[in-house]
């Protein structure tokens, strides 16, 4: 029998405060049943590895952790972190990301699709944003699922599938398309928050 996890990958981006982490989370199906927590682990390993290498930098943390879909309460089974501690440095806004989508067969039905929002402003390659995001940083997001062992479909090899988890059908949907749109997208969630202000007071 098939078992998904819930992986979900956090860096620290400007400070080491646990609120000010970027994280995305995300859902792979074993397809021929469940696993060891040393298997996660490795698994775990394999997606900090390519995190590493889409943005470009083996410099600083990531972690990542797995856990099962349904279990209550829901603890981390396995989890990797490497470079403890090394914050992401960025000059840009944080909130400033690019959606990566998915979905199966019907791009229409929404418990079919997932997404990832992801900062090309971490990588040190792709140049400062735009009106509208370059090409090179399009192809990049897109890169994220159609670059050969280096991307979400291929993580783990055969047994593994990549998708989206219904929580509400409790039903894995495996992927068939992957899209990025030419617009940016603002993540409020994703601010700094405040260290100081500026204020006034006279009467009007």
């Amino acid at each position: 029998m098939a078992t998904t996890y819930a992986f979900q990958v956090s860096v620290p981006v400007s400070d080491a405060l646990v609120r000010n982490r970027v994280s995305n989370t995300f859902h792979l199906q074993h397809t021929i049943g469940s696993l060891l927590d040393t298997d996660l682990e490795s698994m775990c390993q394999d997606i900090v590895a390519m995190w590493q290498a889409r943005y470009g930098n083996p410099t600083h943390e990531v972690h990542c952790k797995a856990y099962d879909t349904d279990a209550v309460p829901n603890y981390p089974r396995a989890e990797a972190i490497v470079n403890v501690g090394s914050i992401w440095p960025v000059d840009v806004p944080r909130e400033v990301a690019l959606c990566l989508s998915w979905a199966g067969a019907h791009r229409g039905r929404k418990d079919e699709r997932g997404r990832m929002y992801l900062m090309p402003g971490l990588n040190p390659s792709l140049a400062a944003y735009g009106a509208r995001p370059s090409t090179a940083a399009l192809d990049w997001a897109l890169a994220w699922y159609d670059t050969p062992n280096q991307s979400f479909p291929d993580l783990g090899g055969v047994d593994w599938q990549f998708g989206t988890w219904s929580p509400t059908y409790k039903k894995f949907t495996p992927s068939q398309q992957a899209w990025v749109n030419d617009d940016w997208d603002t993540m409020r969630s994703r601010s700094l928050r405040e260290t100081t202000r500026v204020t006034s007071a006279r009467q009007g």
